[in-house]
C-alpha cells in the first residue's frame, strides 16, 4: 500500500509544471438567489409633435409664426461632400429654434403676413390640417440642407417662404392652388385690382417640371413627388412653394438680401 502512494506522488510531481504552480486564483461565489443584469431593449422615442399635429379635422389649430420657426437642429450630424476621396466642404446645421429667432422687422419677429392668411383660408376650406414641412430657414439650415448655388437666395431666410402639403389631399396639390386664386377674387381687399386677381404662368425655366403660378403678390410653385427634395422636405409627397413677391403695406418688391437673411436674434 505505502508503495503505491509513493508511485502515485512521484507520478503527480512529474506531471507538474512550474507554470502550474505559480498560477493563482480564487472561486467566485454566489448568493442563490442572484440573476444576471437584464437590460431591456431601447425603444424609439417618438418625436416631438409640430402645432398643426395636433389638432383634428374638427379642431383645427390656427397656424401662427410659430409653426414657421427654423426646423435646424445641433444633433445632425455635419454633411460632408468629397471629391474623389478628399474632403471638399464641410456643412453644419445650426442651433435650432432655440438658439435663434424668426426674421427680425422692427426689432420683433416676423413672418409675412399674407403667407399666414393663405395657409389660414387653405386650411378653414378643406377642414383639413396644412402641414408645413418648410418655413423660416437661418443663413446655416439654408446651407446645411442645400449648399447649391441655385438655393443660396432662398426666401426662406427672410421669412417670405413656406413649403407644405394639406394632410389627407397629399395627391392633390391643385386644391391648395385653387383656393389661393380665389382667395384673391374674393377678398374685398383686391377686388378690382387686376395684378391681384389674375395668375399668370411663369414660363422661364426653374426646378420645378410644372410652370409656376404668380400674380403681383405671390408666386406659387408645384413640386411632384421626385421633385424640390431637401432635409426639410424628406416626405414623398407633392408639396407647393408659396413666396411672396410684394409687400403690399410698404409698397415694395419682395428680394433677398444677405443683410435681411443675417437679421435673426440669437439667444
Amino acid at each position: 500500500m505505502r508503495i503505491l502512494l509513493g508511485i502515485l506522488l512521484l507520478f503527480t510531481s512529474c506531471g507538474s509544471s512550474s507554470k502550474e504552480e505559480t498560477v493563482q486564483g480564487e472561486y467566485i461565489f454566489r448568493l442563490h438567489d442572484e440573476e444576471f443584469l437584464h437590460i431591456q431593449p431601447l425603444k424609439p422615442k417618438a418625436p416631438p409633435q409640430y402645432p398643426w399635429q395636433t389638432g383634428s379635422q374638427n379642431s383645427l389649430c390656427r397656424i401662427t409664426k410659430e409653426y414657421l420657426r427654423c426646423k435646424g437642429s445641433p444633433l445632425n450630424l455635419p454633411r460632408i461632400v468629397k471629391e474623389g476621396d478628399k474632403e471638399s466642404a464641410r456643412y453644419t446645421d445650426c442651433g435650432g429654434p432655440d438658439k435663434h429667432s424668426l426674421p427680425l422687422k422692427n426689432g420683433k419677429e416676423s413672418i409675412y403676413p399674407i403667407l399666414l392668411e393663405l395657409l389660414n383660408r387653405i386650411q378653414e376650406i378643406t377642414k383639413r390640417p396644412v402641414v408645413i414641412t418648410s418655413g423660416h430657414r437661418c443663413p446655416d439650415h439654408n446651407t446645411y440642407i442645400d449648399p447649391s448655388p441655385q438655393n443660396s437666395a432662398s426666401k426662406h431666410m427672410i421669412g417670405a417662404e413656406v413649403d407644405f402639403y394639406i394632410q389627407g389631399l397629399e395627391t392633390h396639390p391643385e386644391v391648395a392652388i385653387k383656393i389661393i386664386q380665389d382667395f384673391y377674387k374674393t377678398d374685398s381687399r383686391y377686388q378690382k385690382q387686376k395684378d391681384y386677381l389674375e395668375f399668370k404662368r411663369f414660363e422661364k425655366l426653374t426646378n420645378s417640371s410644372t410652370a409656376p403660378w404668380y400674380n403681383k403678390e405671390i408666386f406659387i410653385k408645384l413640386f411632384k413627388a421626385h421633385e424640390g427634395r431637401n432635409l426639410d422636405n424628406r416626405h414623398s409627397h407633392p408639396y407647393i412653394s408659396l413666396q411672396v413677391r410684394f409687400d403690399k403695406e410698404k409698397n415694395l418688391a419682395v428680394t433677398f438680401s444677405w443683410e435681411q437673411a443675417q437679421q435673426f436674434l440669437r439667444k
